[in-house]
């Protein structure tokens, strides 16, 4: 979906989404862990933080005005006004509040106190106040990971190129592809100490390497291309490197 060309290319070209499935300004991005030793919250923070320095951070090509960005955590357990029981029905700039706060200049939306049943019209609120969401599904509840992944324009599996996180990959990816969000979804992966390259990464799970996330020049490179794929979806020409 996200990639052509050789694995082992340092600059990997991008296809564009189809149609049915453009990235546009308020597009939804999740980071979904292939076991517990991938670091999906980490990067779904590395790039909000990256998105949220706007244009002049990102590169000289893209410009606009700073974006609008919000980190959806649904592994946060920090005290909430509502407990799970007492959440407000209704989401809107009333009670938009309570759930969102500034960490470390990112606005974190603590969406684990969100009823699955609402997360809808929440995401729906969401897309209409900021540019990029990036949804860290860490921990997150089966309802609350099935509505976020269905609302995503991509789907990013994050894992380590070990044997145990790829099948983890493999066994996410199957039953991504069962419920119809298989196109959605590329792979992001880190490569540890006896693990497997990124081509062998692509045989085994069937997935396009989107980015390395091994540093922070990897992981800015990918918000990069996930700026300019949003704000210039029409030039078709959004590229971003493998760096390694």
């Amino acid at each position: 979906m996200l990639l052509t060309g050789p694995v082992d290319s340092k600059l990997r070209r991008s296809d564009t989404f189809s149609e049915a499935n453009r990235l546009h300004p308020g597009s939804i991005f999740s980071f979904l862990p292939a076991d517990g030793a991938s670091r999906a919250g980490a990067v779904a923070q590395h790039v909000s933080r990256t998105l949220t320095e706007g244009p002049g951070k990102l590169g000289a090509a893209l410009s606009g005005d700073r974006p609008a960005v919000l980190l959806a955590d649904f592994d946060r357990r920090a005290y909430s006004v509502w407990s799970a029981s007492e959440a407000p029905r209704r989401l809107d700039g009333r009670t938009w509040g309570a759930f969102v706060s500034h960490v470390d200049g990112i606005e974190v939306l603590n969406a684990r106190e969100v009823h699955a049943r609402q997360l809808a019209g929440l995401f729906d609120y969401a897309r209409e106040r900021y540019d990029f969401i990036c949804a860290d599904l860490t921990g997150a509840k089966e309802a609350h990971g099935l509505e976020v992944l269905r609302a995503s324009e991509a789907i990013f599996l994050v894992a380590t190129s070990t044997h145990s996180s790829l099948e983890g990959v493999c066994e996410k990816s199957s039953w991504l592809h069962q419920i119809d969000l298989g196109e959605r979804c590329a792979l992001l992966l880190e490569r540890v100490p006896n693990g497997v390259s990124a081509a062998e990464a692509e045989d085994i799970t069937g997935l396009p390497v989107c980015s390395l996330i091994e540093s922070d020049a990897q992981i800015r490179q990918l918000a990069l291309w996930l700026h300019a794929s949003t704000v210039q979806p029409e030039s078709g020409e959004a590229s971003f490197a493998l760096a390694g």
